[in-house]
């Protein structure tokens, strides 16, 4: 009985992604005024968290490294990623958020987030505590920690 109840939520969670995913690309379009896509905004996201390499990118986002090359080099030109030698391998560079990149990442986050708030908002106060619920159990079971 557990097994077809957890395939089920299974079913569930696969069937939501891409709603949520196609309202966070509809936000984020509005408010970045075609100034990012959705995998620069990931990858800005992701080294907000910890420096990196493009190989380590590449392997996150699922693409090839001289895909992930090109996009970090577009976004090192326009200042919102550095490079910097890795002390222990000169062939690497570790990629980190620039000042300006920071603070275009979380710009455009916050918008994202006042989007998606605004839906939540019409949910009933019951419905907001399932959903926080939910998540964190998500945010746990899917933690990379």
């Amino acid at each position: 009985m557990a097994e077809k109840s957890d395939r089920l939520i299974s079913s569930q969670l696969l069937d939501m992604l891409p709603p949520v995913i196609r309202a966070i690309r509809s936000a984020m379009a509005a408010h970045a005024g075609g100034h990012f896509t959705v995998p620069q905004f990931r990858v800005l996201g992701f080294v907000s968290l910890q420096p990196c390499t493009s190989k380590q990118l590449a392997e996150w986002q699922g693409v090839s490294l001289p895909a992930m090359s090109r996009m970090v080099a577009c976004l090192v030109r326009r200042r919102l990623l550095t490079r910097t030698p890795d002390a222990n391998d000169r062939r690497q560079a570790q990629l980190r958020l620039s000042a300006r990149g920071k603070q275009e990442f979380e710009r455009l986050r916050r918008s994202i987030e006042t989007s998606l708030a605004q839906r939540i908002a019409t949910l009933q106060d019951a419905q907001k505590r399932s959903l926080m619920t939910s998540l964190t159990a998500l945010g746990e079971l899917f933690s990379e920690h």
